[in-house]
């Protein structure tokens, strides 16, 4: 317990003492909580802000940190001139279809649902199909513990239903916005599909709570695109037009001059933010991800600070090669690293400025110290567990036993992965000259 309270303490400190140049925007303090991980602090104000959370970001809140793991009831409703309502889902699965929505009780008599899922997780509406739910998507009154929108997750990758979770409060206790993810038994048209994880999407309470503008360009990187490529704009209202914001950034990340590169990324760019989820998305092993492979992302842009930020997303093959994962994105890759040379156009010309290079390097040695503690997070992972296996059980016996299994590999990379990168760091800083 004394441990915990210096590390909270100690980190407090960090963030109120950080200079202007180590920590440009100054984010909300974590904190090490008695009963958990590393997570944000969801009482502070986001920059700027003068107001406290309001009343919708609380109740969110409250859910997302509940023990209930709710039962989400899904139900097709009728449509005139259409008989096979489950071959027009499977015929245009990302084609929104009415339904009506039962979550332990309390009925939504109409909202819309799609199908969702990427190349790896993506399944039929006749197997374990993940789901998008848009609350007010045809009557445009209906919330969700303040969200518009959100999503059922299937899990087919990760039979922990936990990746995407830890590794959202190991983005958001180093200051990156993500997706909060809680846990759900789902059923389709009657029938138990089985058990899920429910992620919070990308709308405008996600916005209002990590922004201090909600009325900016909100886009979506697509499969494998980079931002000098027409990324789908998700959301905006009176932010800029043709993606000029987008455009400068790309303009300043081909500057010849890397001193002068440096400074035209800080001006548009999160530079604190964008480093801080580089670090993690290189601690975690995040391959599939911006950074390492131009992938599962979201961009916004502020029209208020005029800056743009990365939100990371897709967060469901995390922690592998604990020992072997380089932190050091430019050396070459090995079979046992994995991917470690940056792909994403952002953090190229980061990683390629002296400036970026040491405060990656910098940063990633804060994080480690302050955010990977192997006991917190072995803790938080026995807390999960007592949750999910349970609940697990009573959908799939077999799924329920298999569980501790699923959660070793996770065990272990807590277990070693902060030893790994300071070792790493070591050598690094000694081929740097520093002692």
């Amino acid at each position: 317990m004394k441990k915990l309270l210096l590390l909270t303490v100690f980190f407090a400190a960090l963030v109120a003492g950080a200079t202007a140049q180590d920590r440009p925007n100054p984010r909300p303090a974590a904190v090490v909580p008695k009963d958990g991980a590393a997570v944000e602090n969801t009482t502070a104000l986001k920059p700027g802000s003068k107001k406290p959370p309001g009343k919708a970001e609380e109740k969110s809140e409250a859910f997302f940190h509940g023990e209930k793991i709710p039962h989400v009831e899904i139900k097709l409703l009728p449509v005139p001139g259409i008989t096979n309502l489950v071959g027009q889902l499977q015929k245009e699965p990302r084609k929104y279809v009415k339904a009506s929505l039962t979550i332990d009780g309390t009925v939504h008599p109409e909202v819309g649902i799609r199908l969702r899922g990427g190349a790896g997780s993506f399944r039929q509406i006749t197997d374990k199909a993940g789901f998008t739910i848009d609350m007010n998507k045809f009557d445009g009154k209906e919330k969700f513990h303040g969200m518009d929108k959100w999503h059922v997750a299937n899990s087919v990758q990760d039979g922990s239903y936990l990746s995407e979770l830890l590794c959202g409060e190991l983005f958001r206790a180093a200051g990156v916005p993500a997706a909060r993810i809680h846990h759900a038994m789902v059923s389709f048209n009657g029938q138990l599909r089985g058990f899920y994880y429910l992620k919070e999407g990308y709308s405008g309470l996600f916005i209002k709570r990590h922004f201090q503008n909600t009325d900016g360009n909100f886009y979506d990187g697509g499969f494998l695109r980079d931002i000098d490529q027409p990324l789908d704009i998700i959301h905006t209202r009176t932010d800029v037009k043709d993606r000029a914001d987008l455009k400068a950034l790309v303009a300043a990340a081909r500057e010849p001059d890397l001193t002068r590169r440096f400074e035209r990324l800080e001006k548009l760019l999160d530079m604190d933010q964008f480093i801080s989820g580089f670090v993690v998305q290189t601690i975690i092993g995040d391959w599939d991800g911006y950074a390492f492979n131009r992938n599962n992302y979201r961009v916004y842009h502020d029209p208020k600070l005029d800056k743009i930020s990365f939100i990371p997303s897709g967060l469901d093959q995390e922690f592998r090669n604990p020992v072997t994962g380089s932190v050091y994105p430019p050396t070459a890759p090995s079979p046992w690293a994995g991917k470690v040379q940056p792909q994403g156009l952002i953090a190229q010309a980061i990683f390629s400025t002296p400036q970026g290079k040491v405060r990656f390097l910098h940063r990633l040695e804060e994080i480690n110290r302050t955010l990977m503690e192997p006991a917190i997070w072995l803790k938080r992972i026995d807390e999960l567990q007592a949750r999910v296996q349970p609940a697990l059980a009573k959908v799939d016996a077999s799924a329920g036993k298999n569980y501790p299994h699923q959660l070793w590999r996770i065990r272990q990379f807590f277990t070693v992965r902060q030893q790994s990168i300071q070792r790493q760091l070591n050598a690094v800083w000694e081929e740097m000259g520093r002692s």
